[in-house]
C-alpha cells in the first residue's frame, strides 16, 4: 500500500470520526464542569435541609460519581463504542459485591436511616435488647453506647432498627429505679418516709413529684421493693447514683435492714 492510499485512508478516517471525537470531548469537559457546579449546589441543599453532616459527603460523592458513571458511558457510545456489554460487566460485579457484603449493606442502610430520621441522638439513654447506655456516636454502620460503668458497647445498626429501643431522652422527665430486697416484715410507711427523706438528698431528683414506692415480689423472708424517684433525662444516671446512695443512708438511719442490694437501670 503506497503513501497515498494511507493518506487517503487517514483522511477519510477524520473526517468519519472527527468530528465524533471533537464533540465526545467537548461533551467530556462540558460535562465535567456540569457535574461539578450540580454536585456543590447539591451539597448546598444538604446545608440548607440540615441533614446529618456525617450523611453529607456520603450523598454529595454518590450523586458526583453515578453523574460521571453516565457521562463516560454517553462519550464513550458517542466516539461508537458499544457500552452494553460495560453495563453488564459493572451490573456483574455490584451484584456480587452486593451479595458478599449483605450484612454490612444492612447496617449501612439502618445508619443512614438512624442519621436521617434520628430517632434518638448523642446524648440519648438507651436500652436495646439486654444493653442499656448513653450514646456516644452514631457512625455509619454502628452505635456506640457507654454504660454508667464505662463500658462502650458496639451494636450494628442492623440491631438498632430491628426491635423496640427504650429512649430516654434528655429533655424529658424520666423515673430513675432501684430495686432493692427487703426484710418481709418491714414497715412500708417508714420506707415511703426514707425513701422521700432520700430524694430531698438527690441534687437532681424532681422533688415536686411523689416518690413512688412498689412492691414487686414478696415470700416468707423477703419482698422485692421498686423504689423510683423523678429527674430529667439529661441526669439519669447520675440520679440512680445519688438516689441509690442516698436510699442506703436513709435507710440506715431509719432502722431499715436490707437483705440485698440490686440496682436496675430502667424506666
Amino acid at each position: 500500500m503506497d503513501t497515498q492510499a494511507i493518506m487517503e485512508r487517514a483522511i477519510a478516517f477524520g473526517w468519519e470520526y472527527g468530528p465524533k471525537v471533537l464533540a465526545a470531548m467537548a461533551l467530556l469537559f462540558g460535562g465535567l464542569w456540569a457535574i461539578r457546579r450540580l454536585s456543590n449546589g447539591f451539597e448546598h441543599f444538604l446545608k440548607a435541609r440540615r441533614v446529618d453532616e456525617g450523611l453529607r459527603p456520603f450523598f454529595t460523592s454518590l450523586v458526583d460519581t453515578g453523574m460521571k458513571i453516565a457521562l463516560i458511558l454517553m462519550v464513550a457510545s458517542m466516539v461508537g463504542i458499544a457500552t452494553t456489554s460495560f453495563i453488564a460487566i459493572f451490573s456483574a460485579i455490584a451484584f456480587s459485591v452486593g451479595l458478599a457484603l449483605q450484612g454490612s449493606l444492612g447496617n449501612f442502610a439502618s445508619g443512614v436511616l438512624i442519621l436521617l430520621f434520628r430517632p434518638f441522638k448523642v446524648g440519648d439513654f438507651l436500652t436495646v435488647a439486654d444493653k442499656s447506655g448513653k450514646v456516644v456516636e452514631i457512625q455509619i454502620f454502628s452505635t456506640i453506647l457507654k454504660t454508667p460503668s464505662g463500658k462502650k458497647i458496639i451494636i450494628p445498626n442492623g440491631k438498632m432498627t430491628e426491635g423496640p429501643i427504650e429512649n430516654i431522652a434528655d429533655s424529658s422527665e424520666v423515673q430513675a429505679e432501684i430495686t432493692l430486697l427487703l426484710h418481709a416484715g418491714a414497715n412500708l410507711d417508714r420506707v415511703q418516709a426514707a425513701a422521700q427523706t432520700a430524694a430531698t438528698q438527690c441534687p437532681f431528683a424532681l422533688i415536686e413529684k411523689p416518690v413512688e414506692v412498689k412492691i414487686s415480689g414478696i415470700t416468707r423472708d423477703d419482698m422485692k421493693t421498686q423504689i423510683a424517684v423523678w429527674t430529667m433525662g439529661q441526669h439519669y444516671e447520675e440520679t440512680l447514683h445519688h438516689f441509690y446512695e442516698a436510699l442506703r443512708a436513709a435507710f440506715q438511719e431509719s432502722g431499715i435492714e436490707l437483705l440485698e442490694e440490686r440496682r436496675k437501670e430502667a424506666v
